[in-house]
């Protein structure tokens, strides 16, 4: 895919989790328009380790220190989700833009704080759903447009795996942890994308037997109105799935790996009539083409976001998706 030439952005990471260091790393050291200045963590031996793995030029003990080097203009947040708000705001201050990790924050109140620091700081803020970056979904959106599907009206989607370790951040509840915030999300925002509109209203059922009180398991049905149902699950405590299914009035699709293709050739298959497409859709890195998309976005600030700065949006579903399993009715989504 071809990209515009621009300088590139000076990028720096906060928080050394997986991600960070195997994915967003990566595609940093990949892209022409990115270059990965510095690497933060809580330790001088953590963060030296990070910038030897990582390729970084530079290496801080703190995260202040980072956001105070002013030859960075990006940051990527990849600390737990309960530290996205007070980091995010203070990156904003100190005139980075900023690429958070999802979950974006805890509640609709703190992504509202964080969306105003951007605004006022004048920087780009946008919530890393990199699955929404793969090219398989303009396979997906150029079938549905086409009427292959005829009306869509039924969205499945589900992302799960086995997380053992007891003492990840995951299973705390101070840091945001639990399925919903880590996994169960991934479909919540697919089906909000495939649809291009808000659920009215969510039921929903969790597991909550975790010691922090905090979803193992957690299973979700949005009505999005006009007989439109999706139905998103996840799990950090079953075997490693994903899937997704989009059923039409004339056809139906399937996306074999819709989350975490990583680099490998990822297939969409459409079924119309009496036709059946396996369109294979190779030689793309989620959270490269993300990176690059940010990248071009801080570059020129009329440049149109993508995803576009919706944590907010996903923030009051998740809202209400933790009032229905609490409450086992059904739970109306507030508007923005």
């Amino acid at each position: 895919m071809a990209v515009p030439s621009i300088p590139p952005i000076r990028w720096g990471i906060i928080g050394c989790g997986s991600i960070a260091t195997h994915a967003i790393a990566p595609a940093i050291n990949w892209s022409p328009l990115a270059e990965l200045s510095a690497v933060a963590s809580r330790t001088e031996e953590s963060a030296i380790r990070e910038a030897r793995e990582t390729g970084a030029k530079r290496h801080f003990a703190s995260y202040d220190e980072l956001l105070a080097d002013d030859d960075i203009e990006a940051v990527y947040i990849g600390l737990p989700n309960g530290l996205h708000r007070e980091w995010t705001i203070k990156a904003a201050q100190a005139g980075k833009h900023v690429l958070c990790e999802k979950s974006m924050a805890l509640s609709s109140t703190d992504v509202r704080a964080m969306i105003e620091a951007a605004e006022r700081a004048n920087v780009r803020l946008m919530e890393g759903f990199m699955f929404r970056h793969h090219p398989q979904w303009d396979v997906v959106r150029g079938a549905i447009k086409e009427g292959k599907l005829g009306e869509v009206r039924l969205v499945r989607g589900g992302l799960c795996g086995l997380l053992q370790d007891t003492q990840d951040h995951r299973w705390s509840a101070t840091l945001g942890g639990g399925a919903l915030y880590d996994v169960t999300c991934y479909a919540v925002n697919l089906a909000r994308m495939i649809y291009g509109r808000e659920p009215q209203s969510v039921s929903a059922m969790a597991d909550m037997s975790t010691r922090e009180k905090v979803d193992c398991t957690s299973t979700v049905l949005l009505n999005f109105g006009h007989n439109r149902l999706a139905v998103a699950s996840g799990s950090l405590s079953t075997f490693n799935h994903q899937h997704c299914e989009i059923e039409g009035t004339r056809g139906r699709i399937t996306v074999e790996r819709p989350f975490i293709p990583g680099w490998e050739e990822a297939a969409v298959i459409v079924e119309y009539g009496m036709t059946r497409d396996r369109v294979r859709v190779g030689g793309a890195n989620h959270f490269l083409h993300e990176i690059e998309h940010f990248s071009l976005c801080t570059r020129d600030m009329t440049r149109s976001l993508l995803p576009g700065e919706m944590g907010l949006h996903q923030s009051l579903v998740n809202e209400a998706i933790e009032q229905a399993w609490i409450s086992g009715k059904t739970v109306e989504v507030l508007e923005a």
